[in-house]
């Protein structure tokens, strides 16, 4: 993977997706809150983490991986912990390669519906309406 594409996974997981609100009747983001507040459970198997692949060369001279020809895929699950705290390991089995992609696109799935929820609240703020603890 470059350089390149590790920051634009960076990138994706510290930026939100923006959501075009501005637009939409404060009934409708109302309707739209009561419907995400329905539908956001936190699966009990989400991990903040992603699912790396990696190529690697070995010590010996003459292996074919010195020759462009890299041992792998390998997979890790690796997870920033604080900055400068990476938590990574290799995920030697299929079903935990699999079990670990599950995961990880259930946190993201319920993150993305968590950024929409606290848009559409900041939204109704702005318009100054507002934000009862429970709907």
């Amino acid at each position: 993977m470059t350089r390149a594409a590790v920051c634009f996974i960076i990138l994706s997981i510290i930026m939100a997706r923006v959501y075009a609100l501005r637009r939409k009747s404060t009934l409708a983001l109302r309707r739209r809150k009561a419907s995400l507040l329905r539908l956001l459970r936190l699966p009990p198997q989400a991990i903040r983490a992603s699912v790396v692949e990696r190529y690697g060369t070995c010590g010996k001279a003459n292996c074919a991986c010195h020759r462009g020809q890299k041992h792998g895929p390998y997979y890790y699950l690796t997870q920033c912990l604080a900055p400068g705290q990476i938590q990574k390991f290799l995920l030697k089995t299929e079903a935990g390669q699999q079990a670990a992609r599950t995961a990880t696109a259930a946190f993201n799935q319920f993150y993305e519906g968590l950024e929409e929820l606290s848009q559409i609240n900041t939204e109704l703020l702005r318009r100054g309406q507002d934000l009862p603890a429970r709907p």
